[in-house]
């Protein structure tokens, strides 16, 4: 049996915020113990006693029935005490509002929720043809979408493994044309682009661009992206790409001060 590492008082409590920050991403579906141990690299003995301290505190709690790990009503009750300072969706209208008068297109902000993106944003364009996109409260396997495949583009390759496996069945199901296969290819062009896009992969008429912005840790948090028929998008690529790369550091500094 593998015994758990002495630790400093700072280095538990290091350890034990990555592992509420993995309990945290995971939060709708929820994360077992062993993948908390393969995340973080520490002992399963550590692993189990931080997580018994985080219980303890109510900032993680687990599911009787599946052994899951969510985030508790602490960490609940902690995250509306500071809603009223960091406001993200203020934050996120805000900047919707910017490049969306900016392009004239559709303008989105999603932010990530384990292996999914939710749209917690939306701001119309002013050119008159509209084309059916994401919606206020969407919520999106990684990889499905502009703005989603940002996010899934910004994470190490291991963990997009895991995040295409994870995501797998339902992607079968709800996105056939989006293989595990086809979603990697498409993370290794934006990576080569420097952004992400979504050639009307999952509404035909509809095209969208999408760059990912990140915490204080470097940690992809959601994705800002813009959405238009193929005609606007297309052709405008690379000046869409670079309104919304002028943005994200606006953005992050608004965020994470």
């Amino acid at each position: 049996m593998t015994k758990p590492e002495p630790t400093s008082g700072a280095q538990s409590l290091h350890r034990a915020v990555a592992i509420l920050r993995l309990v945290a991403a995971n939060a709708q579906s929820g994360i077992r113990l062993s993948e908390l141990c393969k995340r973080t690299g520490l002992a399963r003995t550590t692993v189990h006693r931080m997580l018994g301290a985080l219980v303890g505190e109510g900032l993680v709690e687990q599911d009787a029935d599946t052994d899951l790990y969510h985030l508790g009503r602490e960490a609940w009750l902690m995250g509306l005490a500071a809603q009223g300072r960091f406001g993200m969706e203020t934050v996120a209208a805000a900047t919707l509002a910017r490049i969306s008068a900016q392009s004239g297109d559709i303008a989105l902000f999603l932010v990530r929720s384990g292996t999914h993106a939710v749209c917690i944003a939306r701001e119309e364009g002013s050119y008159p043809v509209r084309t059916h996109t994401a919606q206020v409260g969407g919520r999106y396997p990684l990889g499905v979408g502009g703005g989603s495949l940002a996010i899934l583009s910004a994470c190490p390759d291991d963990e997009i493994d895991w995040i295409l496996d994870s995501n797998s069945a339902e992607l079968a199901r709800d996105h056939p044309r989006l293989t595990p296969a086809l979603l990697r290819e498409m993370v290794a062009q934006a990576r080569v682009r420097g952004y992400a896009l979504n050639p009307g992969l999952v509404y035909p008429e509809s095209w969208g661009l999408g760059l990912p912005f990140h915490d204080r840790q470097g940690m992809v948090r959601g994705a800002i992206m813009l959405a238009g028929v193929p005609a606007r998008i297309e052709p405008r690529a690379a000046e869409v790409a670079q309104l919304l790369r002028d943005e994200v550091p606006r953005l992050e500094a608004r965020l994470y001060r």
